[in-house]
C-alpha cells in the first residue's frame, strides 16, 4: 500500500491540486480492531475533505472465525458504500468458492439484524514476462487507502 501510495502521489503531486495531498495512507499496524481503525480512517478523511477510503482488509482466510467476526464487525460499525471482494484470477474455481466463503462467514458472524454482505468482486493477475513480474488489476486513483 505504501508503494501505491507514492507511485500515485507521484502521478496526482500536491503541486498540481493546489497544494493539496491527494493520496494518503492512513495505517496503524496489526492486531488492533480494525473497525476502530476504519472509524478513524473515515473521521480523518471526512475532516480532510477526502471523497473516498479504501480499508484494506487483505490476509483473511474465510475459514478463521476470529478474523471473519472483525470482518463483519468491520461492516457492521462502518457502513461502507461498498464491499469488495478482490481475489486471485488464476485460482480459477477456487476465487469463487472463497467468495462464497467470505459471503457465508459474513452472515454467521455479523451482529446485524440482515448481514451486510460483499456487494462486488475484483479479480486481479500476475503475469511473468521474461524475468518481469507485471501486476494487472483494479488500482486506486483517488483516496485513502487503509
Amino acid at each position: 500500500l505504501r508503494t501505491h501510495t507514492r507511485r500515485l502521489s507521484a502521478l496526482h503531486p500536491p503541486e498540481k491540486h493546489g497544494g493539496r495531498t491527494m493520496v494518503q495512507l492512513f495505517e496503524k499496524g496489526y492486531g488492533k480492531d480494525a473497525a476502530g481503525i476504519a472509524m478513524e480512517a473515515i473521521a480523518c478523511a471526512r475532516n480532510q475533505g477526502f471523497d473516498v477510503v479504501l480499508v484494506d482488509t487483505a490476509g483473511r482466510m474465510q475459514d478463521n472465525a476470529p478474523l471473519m467476526t472483525a470482518l463483519a464487525k468491520l461492516i457492521t460499525v462502518n457502513t461502507p458504500d461498498l464491499v469488495l471482494f478482490v481475489g486471485e484470477a488464476l485460482v480459477g474455481n477456487e476465487a469463487v468458492d472463497q467468495l462464497v466463503k467470505f459471503n457465508r462467514a459474513l452472515a454467521d458472524h455479523s451482529m446485524a439484524q440482515t448481514p451486510r454482505l460483499i456487494d462486488g468482486i475484483v479479480l486481479t493477475k500476475f503475469d511473468t514476462i521474461d524475468d518481469k513480474l507485471h501486476f494487472k488489476g483494479l488500482i486506486p486513483t483517488c483516496g485513502m487507502p487503509l
